[in-house]
């Protein structure tokens, strides 16, 4: 009875939540029309067919194909779209959404960014117009729930991103530091983010990516999260064994940055008695650290 199992079968990896799925499958152009033309079509004819006999229906107007690639293996597609028999037309894109953050066919996250930015200052710039009647502890309660949250929701990902669009996401945290603090809009920063015991947007994101690892060396996450974390039993030191991959798209995914982040972490944080004593340790760690020691750690 379950979709996953069924599309499984056809030859496809599938991923959900709740009623929204993503069908996958990793090809090479020079077979772009057998993967796209007749499997992708056969798979979803026969998920039109699954879902009819539990009398649900197929939603081709929310349905989107996107192909992710290089820049490069991206101009050999030819493809633009999909007709089913049943008359419903599914459509390419160059960007789409899930789980509530935008992802764009070459993973720059350059529209997400935008997005967030707009959605942020927004927040911000109403918040300010209030911030007179409140005190500083109401304005830093209301700011991190309402605009540190989206920047830290999925920051994960910001991972290997380009320096412009970091430093965007920066933008967005000394505007929301400059709320709580009183400051105006060309006011120099000075040490507020220190003031208000912020990391910044870069440690943050390295700060997700070293609690997830570390939830799963413990064994407190998904299973397909803990089997990345294999520790090595050659030579006297224990580490954590790291993936080689040959293109830019494998060296930036979660199986070989997190492994390669908690070998370079300080034996005491990696070994602390649970989540708490983790958290605190490595925060500590990283608000002392230089630019110097960050770059050296995840380069």
């Amino acid at each position: 009875r379950s979709i996953y199992k069924f599309v499984k079968n056809q030859g496809f990896s599938i991923q959900g939540y709740a009623d929204d799925h993503q069908i996958m499958m990793s090809f090479k152009p020079h077979s772009q029309g057998v993967v796209l033309v007749y499997e992708l079509k056969r798979c979803i004819e026969r998920i039109q067919f699954w879902m009819d006999q539990y009398f649900l229906q197929l939603n081709g107007s929310k349905t989107q194909i996107a192909i992710l690639g290089s820049h490069r293996l991206l101009h050999d597609i030819g493809i633009g779209g999909l007709n089913l028999p049943s008359g419903i037309s599914i459509r390419f894109v160059s960007s789409f959404r899930n789980l509530g953050l935008y992802f764009d066919t070459k993973l720059t996250l350059s529209r997400q960014i935008t997005e967030l930015k707009k959605r942020c200052f927004r927040t911000i710039r109403n918040v300010n117009k209030i911030r007179f009647l409140l005190t500083k502890c109401q304005l830093k309660t209301i700011i991190n729930a309402l605009v540190v949250s989206c920047l830290d929701y999925c920051n994960s990902l910001y991972f290997g991103i380009s320096e412009k669009l970091l430093n965007q996401l920066q933008l967005i945290q000394n505007a929301c530091a400059k709320t709580v603090t009183g400051k105006y809009k060309h006011d120099h920063m000075e040490n507020d983010l220190n003031e208000l015991h912020w990391l910044n947007v870069r440690k943050r994101v390295i700060f997700k990516l070293a609690l997830l690892s570390y939830k799963s060396i413990i064994g407190n996450s998904p299973e397909y999260l803990k089997e990345l974390f294999v520790y090595s039993h050659h030579g006297h030191s224990l580490q954590l064994i790291v993936p080689n991959f040959s293109t830019l798209y494998g060296n930036k995914s979660f199986s070989v940055v997190g492994p390669k982040l908690m070998n370079r972490l300080p034996k005491h944080i990696v070994s602390a008695d649970d989540v708490d004593s983790f958290k605190a340790l490595l925060k500590t760690y990283l608000f002392s650290a230089s630019e110097v020691t960050i770059r050296n750690l995840i380069e």
